[in-house]
């Protein structure tokens, strides 16, 4: 039996027939991992605690199907402090993991983004910038990322004191006579996402819109469970 052993994070968990759940973990080497956990519904195990989400565990698993079983969990770290908003937040990114990623698909990057981005929802200022961050970091993992620095058809570099129109999964071109207004953006605006400066509050209202359009398209137009529990600011 070839055991796999893996720093991860959960995404999900549901329960499976009596007293099982089945978890599908992020793992830092190769993505999402899908896992029937026996017993995990056991009174003994649920007072153990040390499958719970927003913590660093090692996992180890074995099988060869798509859905393998767990051998053992272990805590590395505490759970990551998340209330109120910033709970929900963090619910938001896991949903759109597990919608988003290709089952055990390595994500270059991505693992300690997540990570990171976790510890800065529970202790920064405003978490809609970390969020920002993260969900522009995933679009490009996932292979959308956009070019914020040239106009898509001329080639001529983005300006500062035009407007730009938004095509979903290509980038950025000059407004046309006909457009939609939720399409446009600033120039200026445009040029900050490029450098990931959200120090201008117009500039983090526009990451969130660009961030809003571009995952919709990716996930189909099936709405997120997660969103109705928060209203973003």
């Amino acid at each position: 039996m070839s055991i796999e052993c893996h720093n991860a994070f959960i995404l999900h968990r549901r329960p499976y027939r009596e007293t099982s759940q089945l978890i599908d973990l992020f793992c830092q080497d190769v993505g999402k991992v899908s896992l029937v956990y026996k017993g995990g519904r056991s009174s003994t195990r649920m007072k153990r605690g040390t499958a719970q989400p927003f913590t660093l565990l090692q996992v180890s698993y074995f099988g060869r199907g798509s859905l393998k079983t767990v051998k053992s969990f272990e805590a590395q770290t505490q759970v990551v402090p998340l209330v109120g908003q910033r709970l929900f937040l963090a619910m938001y990114i896991n949903e759109l993991l597990y919608r988003l990623l290709q089952a055990e698909t390595a994500c270059d990057g991505l693992f300690e983004c997540y990570q990171q981005t976790l510890l800065a929802i529970a202790g920064a200022a405003d978490p809609q910038i970390a969020l920002r961050l993260f969900e522009l970091t995933l679009i490009e993992t996932l292979g959308y990322g956009v070019n914020f620095s040239e106009d898509i058809y001329s080639g001529e570099l983005i300006e500062s004191g035009y407007e730009y129109q938004y095509q979903h999964q290509a980038g950025f071109f000059a407004k046309q006579a006909i457009h939609k207004q939720h399409d446009v953006y600033s120039g200026q605006d445009i040029l900050a996402l490029a450098q990931r400066d959200f120090s201008n509050q117009n500039v983090l209202k526009s990451a969130k819109r660009f961030c809003r359009q571009a995952l919709a398209n990716l996930l189909g137009g099936k709405p997120l469970h997660s969103r109705s529990l928060f209203t973003a600011k």
